[in-house]
């Protein structure tokens, strides 16, 4: 029944003090929570139906004592903006734009915020201490350590010492105090307040229903630790008068010690303000020798969620809500936790965060989008955005839009699109690529898309559908507030960029509650919300020193010397926090497992918290050690990808077969794809069977294809004149003059612009590509003007060698039909030559015949075997021998253009040398075509890893 438990005791005291007139008294908690738990003991040790008492949180209760509203964040950040603008213009200095002023209005707000709830005098403050030798006099009341902290700020402050900073700081510091006051003043005019300053207002008796807790006979405070300087005093007023009573949740064992910083507020509260409280401590409950605590070292920040399957086992429910917690004290691994507890029962306190969900990645896409407009020319839009935004499953555009479009940016290179283009997408297009106008249009325009995502998709997950809700009531409010304020006299001109990046702000912090019954299963929670609860077995998550406790403090423009000296909160009141809210929840665990990241990197120390090596130091408590170990990946060793030629593999390849053959598919075997079979038989079958294709190159992305194929398309069309003709080194000078444009018109062709406007404006990435095409195009005309005159025969003739090839397929004769599509066709000094340009790493030596259909491929030359190939299609279409294969690599011309073996006087592959060369070629030639088509003999993977690093297939073979 657990009446150990804080809050079973709270309900069995409340019944026996109050009984029936339970009813009438009002229970205040920090929280929400504990509202449910509390209800439950109440019914179970009530055994019948009674009437439930008035719960409040503490913010809910004590705004009772004011008609005002509590104003929003942003409404506060908009008044604060204003009145700042104001005193500055009241000191003839310059005005700043909201986008500046936001981070400073945070830590402003933040500073007031504190003045108010610690009741700090802000004229104290902020007043600006000439002498030191002043100090004693303004302060009489500061004891010799307050004085001392106040010493210590000021003396870096003298005037022979102030910098340029100290001085934009001493500015900043004069205004504090009049623009507090205004900032307060005008949001009472609107009937609005701070959540700080009602506290404040009521505590000093300005409150507009100083009363109000006399509505209730009796009210109960549970479970409170920290308090402000302004609660401390409302609830000694309210208890010396007797309208209220406190449940303080501790244990002996940190409330007596007075080094245990856990019990420093409940020591502060009971000792110093004097609050009574209703239980009396129970003896030392930590210091168990009874309790098992399980510290668990995790290999990393995420594998901390993972843990959860071994450490929860196969009993993942609680029949009972308060037998089992996961605590997390760092909240972000809860998608972790959510992705490795799978458990319908899982009972989740925490809201589901906004930032992490795919509505708000549609979200930040649209403000990328018009942040990206609003920056540029508001006209067009780089295809970066537009690619993400056809490809975004929420906008689920039509297959036939988002492929038109993708085709303009892959094939005709489309690097920018006008905005009036995209328009016709659809309607979330036009709310997406519209330009900014005012904060309300955008805000709405941005509301709008997200009501048509949640309209177009019938498949939309609940939780989805009530984010959407969340993101448009957020829209809705931040619209009010810039109409408001624009509406305002003197209304303020927004920057865009203000407007996007405070649409952002605003839902990045929204989260969405999970659906669940509260009162059973697993519970899965933050620190905050497990106040007041106890569980009998913990698992607590991110028990790393700097994050319990936390190192970071809230940024502030008050000092801390200045904080010590007027009670304002430091660095080690959070501290004490955080170190109650981590042993408070030890009081009734049996069975504790505290996990940590153990592995350093840029977020984690790899330590254990401070926390845990207390408790092994101080308790008597069993402790026990583990590390996660490496999750077991089963290794099979290399897995050999085989394709054996059956079924359909065995239909597609008989397709090069002549007796196939048709006009609509009349299949060949090339000289590319010759390579890729010697080189990598699986490699053929990819692109060659099964047909996959190399990925597309984008806008930006130089491929080693497009330089290839605009350098062959510009070589052609600089010779296309001179077939059949001498060609001199005049010619080539003369013709030289029209290269550029060449130039610019293969690239157009490339990118399939219009052939009317084949000029259109490259951008920057178009123009180094052209640049380096005719530098390459100027060293074949250099070397070419060089050889001159020779005669051009044939030019990239796509059609004419084609020669049949016969092959043996299950023991006939079949024939295949070779593609050659050869460069140039040149006569030099009375010889044919055939020219291949090449654009890479390509060389003329080569280690030996042998070598070049090496299985391993260590000896390959795979522009040799290309230019073979072609001699021998060439040779066998025209019926001529004697043909010289010659290859022109722009990165190394000066070597010329035969083959020639690496060895010191190898021999260069011309006349005699060549022939016999030529006939080992056909030979191999045959071996290689047999070998394809021979059904026993299946494509494999090339065992030459030095082939895969640039094959566009490797990931499939993942090497």
């Amino acid at each position: 029944m657990g009446q150990d438990k804080f809050l079973y005791r709270v309900a069995s005291d409340l019944l026996n003090r109050f009984g029936n007139d339970l009813q009438d008294v009002a229970i205040v908690f920090n929280n929400k929570r504990p509202q449910l738990f509390l209800k439950k003991y109440l019914s179970e040790i009530s055994g019948k139906p009674i009437w439930s008492p008035h719960f409040y949180t503490i913010q809910q209760f004590l705004a009772l004592s004011t008609s005002k509203v509590c104003s929003s964040p942003l409404k506060q950040f908009f008044v604060l903006f204003s009145e700042y603008n104001l005193l500055l213009a009241s000191e003839g200095k310059e005005t700043v734009s909201a986008d500046v002023f936001y981070p400073l209005a945070e830590i402003i707000v933040s500073d007031f915020s504190q003045i108010d709830y610690y009741l700090a005098d802000p004229a104290k403050v902020f007043n600006l201490i000439g002498s030191i030798a002043e100090l004693q006099h303004q302060f009489p009341n500061f004891d010799e350590e307050q004085l001392d902290f106040m010493r210590s700020f000021w003396a870096s402050f003298s005037q022979e010492k102030q910098s340029k900073v100290q001085e934009k700081f001493i500015e900043m510091w004069h205004r504090m105090p009049v623009l507090y006051k205004n900032f307060h003043d005008k949001l009472g005019e609107q009937d609005l307040v701070t959540s700080a300053k009602m506290y404040r207002d009521l505590a000093e008796g300005r409150s507009g229903k100083q009363e109000f807790i006399r509505q209730f006979p009796h009210v109960v405070f549970v479970g409170f630790n920290a308090l402000s300087k302004a609660e401390e005093l409302l609830f000694k007023n309210w208890q010396n008068d007797g309208l209220c009573s406190f449940y303080f949740d501790a244990d002996e064992h940190y409330y007596s010690d007075k080094k245990q910083e856990a019990g420093h507020f409940i020591r502060r509260n009971i000792n110093t303000v004097g609050l009574k409280n209703e239980f009396q401590l129970p003896a030392a409950r930590i210091n168990d020798p009874a309790k098992e605590f399980t510290i668990v070292q995790a290999l990393g920040n995420v594998a901390q969620g993972k843990l959860l399957t071994d450490l929860l086992g196969d009993n993942k429910s609680a029949v009972d809500s308060d037998s089992r917690a996961i605590i997390l004290a760092d909240e972000s691994l809860l998608l972790p936790v959510l992705q490795t507890v799978t458990d319908d029962n899982l009972n989740i306190t925490m809201g589901y965060p906004f930032g992490q969900s795919a509505v708000f990645g549609l979200c930040d896409l649209w403000l990328n989008i018009q942040e990206e407009i609003s920056s540029g020319d508001r006209l067009t839009l780089a295809y970066h955005q537009v690619m993400i935004f056809i490809f975004n499953p929420l906008i689920n555009l039509e297959d036939d839009l988002r492929n038109n479009i993708y085709k303009k940016i892959t094939h005709e290179k489309r690097s920018r699109f006008e905005l009036k283009d995209l328009h016709g997408l659809g309607k979330a297009a036009g709310l997406c690529f519209s330009v900014y106008k005012s904060p309300s249009e955008t805000i709405r325009n941005l509301g709008s898309l997200l009501l048509i995502i949640s309209e177009k998709i019938d498949q939309l997950r609940k939780l989805d559908s009530l984010l959407i809700t969340e993101a448009i009531k957020a829209l809705n409010i931040l619209s009010d507030n810039f109409e408001e304020l624009n509406a305002s006299p003197g209304g303020v001109e927004m920057d865009a960029k203000f407007v996007f990046r405070t649409i952002r702000r605003a839902l990045a912090g929204l989260s969405v509650p999970f659906d669940g019954e509260p009162l059973s299963g697993l519970q899965v929670m933050g620190l905050l919300e497990s106040r007041c609860l106890d569980f009998d077995e913990l698992i607590v998550l991110g028990m790393n020193e700097g994050v319990l406790p936390k190192v970071s403090i809230t940024p502030s423009f008050i000092p801390d010397n200045v904080r010590r000296a007027f009670g304002l909160p430091v660095l080690e009141n959070q501290n004490s926090i955080f170190s109650y809210f981590f042993y408070r929840l030890l009081h009734c665990a049996k069975k504790i497992t505290l996990v940590y990241n153990g592995i350093t990197d840029e977020k984690s120390t790899g330590e254990e918290s401070r926390f845990i090596k207390q408790l092994r130091f101080e308790t008597q408590c069993r402790f026990r050690d583990a590390v996660q170990r490496n999750q077991s990946v089963e290794n099979y060793g290399t897995q050999a990808i085989i394709v054996e030629k059956k079924g359909i593999v065995l239909e597609r390849l008989y397709k090069y077969l002549q007796r196939n053959a048709d006009i609509r598919y009349d299949k060949k075997i090339s000289a590319s794809a010759f390579t890729e079979y010697v080189s990598c038989p699986l490699k053929f079958f990819f692109s060659r069977i099964a047909g996959l294709k190399e990925p597309d190159d984008l806008p930006d992305q130089i491929g080693s294809n497009l330089v290839g194929t605009m350098l062959h398309s510009v070589m052609e069309t600089f010779y296309r004149s001179s077939v059949g003709s001498e060609v001199t080194a005049g010619f080539i000078k003369m013709q030289e003059k029209n290269l550029t444009a060449m130039c610019q018109n293969a690239l157009a062709a490339e990118l399939n612009a219009d052939a009317a406007n084949p000029l259109r404006k490259q951008d920057a990435l178009q123009q180094i590509i052209l640049k380096v095409i005719e530098q390459y195009a100027l060293k074949i005309l250099r070397h070419d003007a060089a050889l001159a005159p020779f005669t051009i025969i044939e030019l990239e003739n796509k059609d004419s060698y084609a020669p049949l090839f016969s092959v043996r397929v299950d023991g006939k004769d079949e024939e295949v039909r070779l593609l050659g599509i050869i460069d140039r066709v040149d006569r030099l000094d009375g010889k044919l030559r055939i020219v291949d340009y090449k654009t890479g790493k390509d060389q003329l030596r080569y280690k030996d015949f042998e070598g070049l259909f090496d299985d391993e491929g260590r000896g390959q030359n795979k522009a040799l075997i290309q230019t073979l190939f072609y001699t021998y299609v060439y040779e066998k279409s025209r019926s001529v021998n004697g043909v010289e294969p010659h290859l022109y690599t722009v990165k190394d011309l000066k070597n010329g253009t035969l083959f020639s073996e690496r060895r010191r006087d190898g021999l260069k592959l011309s006349d005699q040398n060549l022939d016999h060369f030529k006939e080992q070629f056909e030979l191999k030639l045959s071996e290689k075509l047999n070998e394809i088509f021979d059904k026993t003999i299946p494509f494999v993977q090339t065992t030459n890893l030095d082939i895969c690093k640039y094959c566009p297939f490797k990931k499939i073979c993942q090497r």
